[in-house]
């Protein structure tokens, strides 16, 4: 007999895995200010981490300049291989509407530094995970 689980526990992650969905500006952070991100999503429990084709488009279109934007971007692309990040693909022409797109379907836990991101994902009650402080992170 195959059990049922009930929308709210697919909904809401009741008992699954959790999954992380990485921004760009989020898979920077270990470069810019030296902040462990992965060790630290971790105590937000076990989980799965993802990010969108158009992010990885977005860091190696910043590779391609000067600078320590550059260096950065270069910087999260290897994290991204190193993690075994998952890349998930989306069509569309930036990575902010189809991380709300697929957030907005309630499966993902969303991490970004993106202030108007963060606004717009807290009106469709998604779970965000940012940095405070410089140092550590915050489920908001």
């Amino acid at each position: 007999m195959r059990s049922v689980i009930p929308s709210y526990k697919v909904k809401y992650m009741v008992g699954a895995p959790k999954r992380f969905l990485l921004d760009a500006n989020f898979l920077v952070i270990p470069s810019k200010f030296k902040v462990d991100v992965f060790e630290q999503l971790e105590e937000f429990g076990p989980g799965q981490l993802y990010t969108l084709n158009l992010v990885i488009e977005e860091l190696e279109k910043l590779t391609k300049g000067r600078g320590r934007s550059a260096a950065h971007a270069r910087m999260a692309l290897q994290l991204v291989k190193r993690k075994g990040v998952k890349i998930l693909h989306a069509k569309g022409r930036g990575a902010d509407a189809a991380i709300k797109r697929l957030a907005g379907k309630g499966y993902y836990i969303v991490c970004t530094q993106d202030r108007a991101l963060i606004k717009a994902l807290k009106k469709k009650k998604v779970h965000v995970i940012s940095m405070r402080q410089k140092k550590y992170l915050v489920k908001l």
